[in-house]
C-alpha cells in the first residue's frame, strides 16, 4: 500500500491527486487530527508525532509514504531518511519547489504554517535547486486557514477576508503563489479569485513526479498492491473526520480511528 500522512485534512487533498494518477493502487492514510495544527508545536514535537505515525503506517502494511505535510518535512524528514533508509518516505514539499523552477518564476509567493516559515525550508531548497540564480521569494504565515479547514469551514464570507488578509501581505509583483501547506488547496477556488498569477500546489506535483520515482525504483513498485483498497485512519473523532472529508474527497469516508494512549 501507499501510505499517506498528515496532521489534518490536508492529507485527504494529496489522496485525491494520488488516486487520480495511480487508480488501481493500494492506499492508507493516517490523519492525525487529534494533535492539528502541527504548524504551531515545537520542532522536537514535530518529530516525535511525525515518526510515531509513520511507524504506525509502515507496521500496518505501507511499503512507501508520502509525508504530506510540509512542517513535518520541515523538521522530521532528514532525521528519518537517515535513521531509517529501508522505510522509504518521501516529502510534498520537493516537488512543489521544482515545478516553480521548471516553470521559470523569478517572483515568488509562498503561504505556509508558522513552523514551516520558521523553519526556512522553501528558500533553502530553492537555493539550493537554483544557486546562484536566486529567486525573489516572499513567504508568509497563514495559520488561521489551517485552523479553518480542520474545523470544515465553508462560510464564504469568512474564507475570502482572510485568504484576501494574506495575500495582501505578499507584493503585488509575484508572479506565482505556492501552497506551502497540504491544508491550502482545499480553498483553492478562493484563491484563483483574487490571484491571478499561477498557483503551485506541491502535492499535486508530488503525485505527478511519483510515475517517475516508481520507474526508477521497480522494487517499489513491484511491492505495492493493484487492488483499489482503500483505508482511512484518523486520530481524532472519526464522524467529525468523515463528514469534514467527504466535502473534500466528494465520495462516502468511512473513517476508523487510532486510539492515542
Amino acid at each position: 500500500m501507499i501510505g499517506i500522512f498528515d496532521s489534518g485534512f490536508g492529507g485527504l487533498q494529496t489522496l485525491t491527486y494520488f488516486q487520480k494518477n495511480f487508480p488501481e493502487h493500494d492506499f492508507i492514510l493516517l490523519a492525525d487530527n487529534l494533535h492539528a495544527p502541527y504548524g504551531v508545536k515545537s520542532p522536537d514535537e514535530i518529530q516525535t508525532l511525525t515518526f510515531r505515525w509513520l511507524h504506525w503506517l509502515f507496521d500496518h502494511g505501507a511499503k512507501i509514504v508520502i509525508l504530506a505535510c510540509n512542517t513535518a518535512s520541515a523538521y522530521a524528514i532528514r532525521n528519518w531518511q537517515t535513521t531509517y533508509p529501508n522505510k522509504k518516505v518521501l516529502s510534498v514539499s520537493i516537488p512543489g519547489v521544482e515545478a516553480v523552477i521548471e516553470w521559470k518564476y523569478s517572483s515568488i509567493g509562498i503561504l505556509a504554517t508558522d513552523a514551516t516559515v520558521q523553519s526556512g525550508i522553501f528558500e533553502k531548497k530553492f537555493q539550493e535547486l537554483m544557486g546562484q540564480e536566486w529567486a525573489d521569494i516572499h513567504i508568509v504565515a497563514a495559520p488561521e486557514l489551517v485552523t479553518m479547514i480542520e474545523a470544515g469551514c465553508t462560510d464564504e464570507k469568512k474564507i475570502e477576508t482572510v485568504i484576501k488578509n494574506y495575500l495582501e501581505k505578499l507584493p503585488s509583483k509575484i508572479e506565482v503563489l505556492l501552497l506551502g501547506c497540504t491544508h491550502f488547496p482545499v480553498y483553492e477556488t478562493y484563491f484563483k479569485r483574487y490571484f491571478s498569477g499561477a498557483i503551485v500546489d506541491p502535492a499535486q506535483e508530488s503525485a505527478l513526479k511519483f510515475v517517475s520515482y516508481l520507474k526508477r525504483h521497480n522494487d517499489i513498485a513491484v511491492s505495492l498492491w493493484l487492488t483499489k483498497k482503500m483505508e482511512m485512519f484518523t486520530t481524532g473523532d472519526t464522524k467529525t473526520f468523515d463528514r469534514i472529508g467527504e466535502a473534500i474527497v466528494h465520495y462516502p469516508l468511512k473513517s476508523k480511528r487510532v486510539i492515542v494512549s
